[in-house]
């Protein structure tokens, strides 16, 4: 059963991928001012670490990579770089990160500020936006930062009685 549950999971990715992404078109169009981008994945990445082993959780970053990068950047690499990195860093540190409540939301908001910036970063370097820093910042990350973090507050009971 548990294997079962592995491997349905792994399947369910791109799709989580693909909801994320439309929750972000969504409140995007309540908010046409700023650029809102949904991270709830980190939310489930954050959980799943309990569950399957570092590889496994590797190769699940690896594969919500992809398909981050195809369907949003149109160039492979960024997010897949960032999503590996962000999986490692999470998957060594769950120990301590899953104590508490607080150290959950805290994690939610670095990996939401460590994804975005370094997204913005390597997209930059790329040619792919001429956005400024602080225009970014005050229009972009903020904003993120904050859905993220009502993500987390609000969604956090319901994984908790799933996974610990």
């Amino acid at each position: 059963m548990r294997q079962l549950k592995r491997v349905g999971v792994f399947l369910l990715l791109p799709f989580f991928v693909l909801i994320d992404a439309h929750i972000s078109q969504l409140l995007g169009s309540f908010f046409p001012h700023v650029h809102l981008a949904s991270h709830f994945l980190f939310l489930f990445l954050l959980f799943e670490t309990i569950e399957v082993s570092e590889y496994l959780y590797l190769v699940y970053c690896f594969v919500i990579g992809l398909v981050y990068d195809v369907y949003f950047f149109h160039l492979i690499g960024i997010a897949t770089l960032l999503f590996i990195l962000l999986g490692a860093f999470l998957h060594k540190l769950n120990s301590v990160i899953l104590l508490n409540r607080w150290t959950r939301m805290l994690a939610m908001i670095v990996l939401t500020f460590l994804f975005e910036m370094g997204s913005y970063l390597l997209a930059f370097m790329v040619g792919l936006t001429v956005d400024n820093m602080s225009i970014f910042i005050v229009y972009s990350l903020v904003p993120t930062m904050i859905l993220n973090f009502l993500w987390i507050t609000v969604f956090q009971f319901i994984f908790e009685k799933y996974y610990l």
